[in-house]
This record gives structure tokens, sequence and C-alpha cells, in this order.
């Protein structure tokens, strides 16, 4: 069989196949007039990437942007492996999704700071807080930047200013008769709740999981004194650090109570019959704060308080 001529620069025919030459190797592509095409198509991609290269290196044209609108910044940002390991990644997910309700459409390079202040109105509206905005500009800015850095993006779309109040609430201590008042208009089971938070200072997260196993009453020590405690691992913290907690007499008295007869893996805080979490615990406290009684006595932004420094009045 007669060798078929050359149809193209960098297109070759060599033993019964079709190849092309890309970046000095050869290439083959299969045999006949599909191969010959396949050759042909592939030389011809290679070389016009070539020219767009010269073009971009003598400052011809700027390069096509990989991510063109907000959803997909946001997809390529929350599916990279070393995001999902966060800790913090449930969170992110909650507040991406707010982010991709209002942006998710626009172009990357239309998210400017007064589109931003738009989106800031647009949140206060639906009740946000200042604070939890600006969680959600400052995951809007990590994408941006950490798509820059990875030439997913033009250093052209990125928003000059990304727009964040940091107003913060000055705190205060809540003091022994506002906690009593509390305790006083508190349902029994939520009552256990904010005692064992203000006598040992453990987070809402670390209350609601606490189990019967892990405290520990009436111990005696090697020096002979008798100790009660609570004993916190490593996935029971938030620092993933270890943590003995000291308990008072009053508290003693709830779990005392608690704890009978219960299964060590059996958690010690339970409302109607079912464990507590972080959402049930921020609405007990936002219903008791919000009774009349309390609202005047205590403060009138009572309502905003933090579940996570429960007993720190804005």
């Amino acid at each position: 069989m007669a060798k078929p001529k050359r149809t193209m620069k960098g297109v070759t025919y060599k033993n019964g196949y079709w190849c092309a030459r890309i970046d000095g190797h050869v290439k083959y592509c299969g045999k006949g007039e599909k191969g010959r095409e396949l050759a042909g198509a592939a030389r011809m991609k290679w070389e016009v990437k070539q020219y767009e290269n010269r073009q971009l290196n003598a400052g011809m044209k700027v390069k096509r942007q990989e991510l063109k609108k907000v959803k997909e910044l946001a997809n390529w940002y929350m599916t990279l492996p070393s995001i999902q390991q966060k800790k913090i990644y449930n969170r992110r997910v909650a507040l991406c999704s707010h982010l991709l309700k209002y942006f998710g459409n626009k172009p990357v390079n239309r998210v400017e700071a007064d589109e931003q202040e738009k989106y800031r109105e647009y949140r206060i509206g639906q009740g946000a807080t200042n604070g939890t905005v600006d969680l959600e500009v400052s995951l809007l800015r990590s994408m941006y930047h950490l798509a820059l850095k990875r030439k997913k993006i033009h250093i052209d779309a990125m928003p000059g200013q990304f727009v964040l109040e940091k107003k913060t609430n000055p705190r205060r201590t809540i003091t022994d008769g506002e906690f009593e008042k509390l305790l006083e208009h508190a349902s029994p089971d939520f009552k256990d709740v904010l005692i064992c938070a203000y006598e040992s200072a453990m987070r809402s997260s670390e209350i609601h999981k606490l189990t019967a196993g892990q405290v520990h009453l009436d111990i005696r020590h090697i020096s002979g004194d008798v100790i009660d405690y609570i004993d916190l691992g490593i996935f029971d913290t938030k620092t993933g650090a270890r943590r003995t907690v000291p308990v008072s007499s009053r508290l003693k008295e709830v779990l005392k109570r608690r704890i009978e007869n219960l299964k060590p893996e059996d958690y010690v805080f339970i409302n109607k019959s079912k464990r507590y979490y972080n959402v049930l615990i921020t609405t007990q406290m936002r219903f008791t704060c919000q009774k009349p009684v309390l609202h005047t006595v205590i403060n009138p932004q009572i309502e905003k308080v933090s579940v996570s420094a429960l007993f720190f009045i804005a």
C-alpha cells in the first residue's frame, strides 16, 4: 500500500497510523481517514494554543477565566479536599448556601462593594446579624483569593473591596441576680442545662453531648480527697484537647439526679425524652430571655445573646 501524503505540517503517516507531533512527541491517532482527521485536529489544537500563549506573553490578549460565575467558583472551592477536611466545613456549607441564593448566577467580575452592600441589606432584612453577614462575605473573600492564587480567575475579576462591618457588641458577665431570674422562668429540663453552663463554663455543644460515663462523682483521689469532675476527651472539645472540668456542689446535685439509672453511653441532658442539640438550646435560651419579666430586668437586647457565650449579655 502506498504511503499517503502528509496533509499538514506536524501530521505524519507512520507504520500504518496517522500521527501528530505535539510538544516534541509523536501522538498516534489511528488508521484510515478517521485517524488522519484526528491527527489534524490534535495538531491544530496545539498550534492554536501555542499562538494564544504567544499573544499572552506579548500582552496582546487576556487569558480566559476558567470560573465564570459565582456558583462555579463556590462549587470548585467547596469540593476541594483541603476545604472539606476542615472542622467548620458544615458551617461553611450553610454560609455558602446564602451566598449562592443571591450571587450564584452573577459573573465573578460583578461582585463589587456596592453589590456586597445590597447583599448585606438583603440578609439583614431576612433577620441575619451583621456578624453572620461578615462571616459570609469572609467566605466569599476566601473563595476569590484562593481562585486567584491557583489561577482559576484573572486579577481583573477580583472585587476592589470586600465590605466587612466588624461590628461587635460589648459584653458583660451576667450577674448572680440575673442568673437566678433565668432559672426562675426556665423550664425544668432547661434549668439543669443553665446550671451546668453557669457552674462549669462548658460550651453548649459539650453540654448537650455529655454522657453519663463522662461524669465522675465521689471519686477518692490518691491524696485521700474525694473529688467530682467531668472528663472531656479529645473528640468532645472544640480544640481537640482533653479537659477535666471540676464539678461544684450545685452542679453535683443536678448531675447526681440525672445520671441515676443511666448507662455510660446515655446522654445526661434530655428534653422530653430527646437529647438536646445546639439549635434547641438556642431556641430555649431565646424563649426564656424574651419573657416580659426578664426582658425588662436583664436587658432589652438579651434575645440576641450568643449561645456559645451563654452568660454574656450584649
